[in-house]
């Protein structure tokens, strides 16, 4: 499939969750004061079976993710003026080759970005396509139970369309609620080692909550397999050993964020 997707890229993660986390983040010497700040919301509309939380949209393969500069830590470096957020409507899993032809290359132009990427974490290999918007979005609204109902996602046309392409309609979007925030920070790092940047972003939810450092690449698909083999060399020499199985930590913390939204509601 990459063949037909020529522009298309692979981008390579390693995810490490827990403690790991935490002591990757200080072998690698990423300071807080000195990423990227920002705050993170998801949308779904989640609820209680049994022991377990379903997430509708994600089960359907939607992800919709809102990212603020969070202005409200000290020393943050996401807090400056002309910092944007961004709105992404994501695909993910998906087969890029039953989408339209307009959903099948990646393009961009001023304040939005449409890319289709495959994502490589171990062994696991899945497509994603994501259109990116740019903009002055203000947070959602509580989404605890304590506060105003919250808003639905502020989708351009655009997202709307790339959505239905997973059976997410506006009746689907109707029982939406914004979840988070997941506070998280990012830094881009140069190696004399990596022909592209490293990109580290680390999440935490709450204080007690689960937190995870992704280390990721791009690589065009016939570089793929040498950047992965010697980004996870390069972890492996700072002492870290990610989990064989890589969980994604999107749908592990917006599970979190859930049961947290649906403790607080109910």
């Amino acid at each position: 499939m990459a063949d037909t997707f020529r522009n298309a890229e692979a981008e390579i993660k390693i995810i490490l969750a827990g403690g790991t986390a935490e002591d990757a983040r200080r072998s690698l010497g990423l300071e807080p004061g000195n990423g990227k700040r920002l705050g993170i919301h998801f949308w779904d509309a989640p609820r209680e079976d049994g022991e377990g939380i379903r997430l509708p949209l994600a089960e359907a393969g939607a992800i919709i993710r809102l990212r603020r500069p969070d202005r409200g830590t000290k020393g943050n470096k996401g807090g400056g003026k002309g910092d944007r957020s961004d709105l992404t409507a994501k695909l993910r899993p998906c087969d890029p080759a039953a989408l339209p032809a307009k959903w099948r290359e990646n393009r961009g132009g001023k304040g939005w970005e449409f890319k289709v990427e495959e994502d490589w974490s171990g062994s696991d290999r899945v497509w994603s396509a994501s259109l990116k918007v740019d903009g002055t979005f203000e947070p959602p609204a509580s989404g605890d139970g304590n506060g105003p109902a919250p808003w639905p996602p502020p989708l351009t046309p655009g997202q709307r369309d790339l959505l239905a392409h997973a059976g997410i309609t506006d009746d689907g979007l109707r029982d939406a609620v914004a979840l988070g925030p997941v506070r998280a920070a990012r830094w881009k790092l140069s190696r004399p080692d990596l022909a592209r940047p490293l990109t580290a972003e680390f999440w935490s939810v709450g204080d007690d909550g689960p937190c995870f450092l992704e280390l990721s690449l791009r690589a065009p698909h016939a570089d793929a397999p040498g950047a992965q083999e010697l980004l996870e060399r390069i972890v492996r020499e700072q002492g870290l050993r990610p989990a064989p199985q890589q969980a994604s930590k999107t749908q592990t913390v917006m599970t979190e964020l859930a049961r947290n939204h649906l403790r607080g509601a109910g």
